[in-house]
């Protein structure tokens, strides 16, 4: 979907340190004045031209008030997951929510029963803990295996979990922090463990608008009639436009599929941000060339960070994302003895996710945020390659 309207990635990623630094947002105004920040997942992005003109004129009429519909949003989502993943999307099994924690600690203390356990497969998105801990369940974790090839799912250890009464898998699919795309049919064998054992899949897929071109991607919901028999599907604009303080959740589910009937759209609606929903409608219904100038943009920077690596920082595994703009940094086949994230900030003044952040297997590991430019990705990893190799 290219056309002579489309932005450059050097015109959307083309800002500068001091500009960066002079933004609120949690990225750039947690670390000091001479850090170069790698972590938490904001991008160094302009704002889709319609999003900002979608707030500017909301912001103009002086309407800041409750929300008093989402037709909008419903119908440019269900247009662009059309267009983009040809899943059709049915808007009465829509709803819109706070945001994805939000609707998942609900639906997790609704179907986690009375033992309160919850499945996750880490090394994991780390605000999971923070959604478990808030909903007052319990991990059960269910590590993947060979990260160094991509992650992937232990089935045996997954039906061992649903042996013992879990009853609810916290699925992320795109990954975070792995960016690990699952295929259909590993997502139709785990869709059939779940029925089999009455089990309900929350599936995280807020990274879904950012799979990298030519990756085919399969929503849950798309997967098979158990997938559509267990699961719901999350998801949000927030994160692939850039926008993650303006809170705007999505739920879909099927006819087929379990919901609990006190969630009312109505309710969760009036509970979101208003200024969320329509960002949200902008950004899935009249954003889409300066989506796939940021897929480009982040495919084309997984093969620098690769080739970056290798200069300055060999040793260290990392195996390109699939999706998305999060690097999961392998250490422990190096000479690093001391947590990756703490050894980096202090001996070459980059910030990154510290791996035990996103369950214990990180250990030896860390997350780096790509989602900036070409030139910044460049100083952030030459930067890197000034301490290395750890003396």
């Amino acid at each position: 979907m290219t056309n002579t309207s489309q932005p450059t990635a050097l015109e959307l990623f083309d800002i500068s340190d001091k500009h960066l630094r002079a933004r609120a947002s949690l990225k750039w105004s947690n670390v000091d004045p001479d850090v170069l920040p790698a972590w938490v997942a904001e991008m160094d992005v302009h704002l889709a031209p319609a999003i900002t003109e979608a707030l500017q004129s909301a912001l103009a009429r002086h309407d800041a008030g409750y929300p008093g519909s989402a037709e909008g949003l419903i119908t440019a989502f269900s247009d662009f997951a059309r267009q983009y993943w040809n899943w059709s999307v049915e808007p009465e099994h829509v709803s819109v929510h706070v945001d994805a924690a939000t609707i998942a600690s609900k639906l997790m203390r609704h179907y986690a029963g009375a033992d309160g356990r919850v499945m996750i497969m880490p090394p994991v998105y780390n605000r999971f803990y923070d959604w478990l801990s808030g909903s007052g369940v319990e991990p059960v974790e269910v590590p993947l295996t060979d990260l160094s090839n991509g992650g992937f799912f232990d089935f045996d250890g997954i039906e061992a979990g649903l042996k013992a009464g879990t009853r609810v898998i916290l699925l992320c699919n795109p990954h975070n922090p792995l960016g690990r795309v699952f295929s259909e049919q590993e997502l139709s064998q785990l869709a059939e463990l779940a029925d089999q054992y009455d089990a309900v899949v929350l599936s995280d897929e807020i990274h879904a608008p950012l799979v990298h071109p030519g990756v085919e991607y399969a929503h849950w919901l798309t997967v098979s009639d158990a997938a559509r028999k267990t699961g719901i599907a999350l998801h949000t604009a927030t994160k692939s436009w850039n926008f993650a303080g303006l809170k705007c959740g999505i739920a879909v589910r099927s006819a087929t599929g379990p919901w609990p009937h006190e969630l009312d759209p109505k309710s969760t609606l009036t509970d979101s941000g208003f200024w969320g929903i329509l960002a949200a409608e902008a950004a899935f219904g009249r954003s889409r060339d300066w989506l796939d100038t940021v897929r480009d943009h982040f495919a084309a920077q997984s093969q620098r960070l690769t080739a970056l690596l290798a200069e300055h920082v060999p040793g260290v595994t990392f195996h390109p994302p699939q999706a998305s703009f999060l690097a999961w940094l392998d250490f422990s086949e190096t000479a690093l003895t001391e947590e990756p994230s703490t050894y980096f900030l202090r001996e070459a003044r980059v910030a990154l996710n510290p791996g035990t952040a996103f369950g214990a297997v990180g250990a030896s590991c860390a997350r780096l945020n790509m989602g900036t430019s070409a030139e910044r990705l460049e100083r952030i990893v030459t930067a890197m390659g000034t301490a290395w190799p750890p003396r």
